[in-house]
């Protein structure tokens, strides 16, 4: 083993907990919801994401009829990087 080894597997035990906000059910902690929904971060990237938008209506939609089907794939937004 090389000493560049030991070096990496020395600081891999020094580094903080990670949490797994997947754990968090926003739904029964309020707080927690709060939190996430006032981060002034996601607030931010929404905007910016929102700002350059860009739809594609295939078919308007038709007069009377209430469905609205959105096309979503690749369009998930990183809140955690930069």
């Amino acid at each position: 083993m090389n000493s560049d080894a030991c070096h990496c597997r020395s600081e891999l035990l020094n580094l903080p907990d990670v949490v797994n906000d997947l754990d968090v059910d926003l739904a029964i902690d309020p707080v927690a919801a709060a939190a996430y929904i006032n981060d002034q971060r996601n607030l931010r990237k929404v905007r910016e994401h929102t700002a350059k938008l860009q739809l594609n209506i295939i078919n308007p939609p038709r007069p009377g009829k209430r469905l609205l089907v959105l096309d979503i794939d690749y369009s998930e937004i990183s809140l955690w990087l930069s």
